[in-house]
């Protein structure tokens, strides 16, 4: 799947038939027929957005390199932009966590638990706990079950519980360059391994992290993933400047 020549700086599901694309360059976000990698509708934002997650199937949540959250609602085949909230640092990653919103910041490197309304619920600093925890909060993904998951380009993973309290923090040779993150159940986290061109699996209960799609599958250097379970399909973006989706089917 193919959406143009800009970066792809993150997706997300919408429905069987249509993917949210971010594209970074142009201040775009794009809604694709996953079907044709057509464009069906598209909206222009005030600042370059980084990354998106589905709060519900009719609304969006971005974020913007202008320190703000953007909603964008999503009325059939249209796009429309919805209210901002303003945030207090240099956000990047967002997730769903219940009927919250979870954001990673890089400067300083945290977290936050938000209300919709803006409202701070919970707040991890990785220097106010005593060291750096995690230095390149770029992506996170949450879990049915109110997991945080955090990929820290580090070559690190880390668990946090809905109130941001650290239960368990995973490294493996095999992580390199974490970025993009997913949880597809429980107990199944996707990484995008991006130096050694890997999409890695991440079981949290054994906290073994095995390699599922590489190189001999056409992944180079993924950056950003999601997963459609209802069409057992993952999308993967590679860091490249050719708009590019790759889909894999699960078998």
């Amino acid at each position: 799947m193919n959406t143009g020549g800009e970066h792809i700086s993150d997706i997300a599901v919408v429905s069987d038939t249509r993917l949210l694309v971010v594209v970074n360059e142009i201040k775009k976000v794009i809604l694709v027929n996953s079907q044709t990698g057509g464009t069906v509708a598209q909206i222009t934002l005030k600042s370059y957005p980084r990354r998106v997650c589905m709060f519900n199937n009719i609304m969006a949540v971005v974020t913007l390199k202008n320190r703000s959250l953007q909603f964008i609602n999503i009325n059939g085949d249209i796009l429309e932009l919805g209210r901002s909230l303003m945030l207090n640092g240099d956000v990047r990653g967002v997730a769903k966590s219940e009927d919250n919103i979870v954001v990673s910041y890089e400067s300083p490197p945290g977290l936050q638990v938000l209300s919709m309304d803006g409202t701070v619920m919970h707040t991890f600093n990785t220097w106010a706990k005593g060291g750096d925890v995690f230095k390149w909060p770029l992506f996170i993904a949450t879990s049915a079950d109110g997991m945080v998951y955090v990929s820290d380009r580090d070559k690190i993973v880390i668990q946090l519980d809905s109130n941001l309290h650290v239960i368990k923090t995973y490294s493996d040779p095999i992580l390199q360059k974490p970025l993009g993150i997913i949880s597809v159940s429980a107990d199944q986290v996707l990484v995008c391994s991006h130096d050694n061109h890997r999409i890695l699996l991440l079981c949290p209960s054994t906290g073994a992290i095995t390699s599922i799609l590489g190189e001999q599958d056409g992944i180079k250097e993924p950056w950003a993933l999601t997963y459609s379970p209802s069409q057992k399909k993952l999308y993967v973006v590679p860091n490249e400047t050719l708009g590019r989706i790759q889909v894999f089917q699960q078998q």
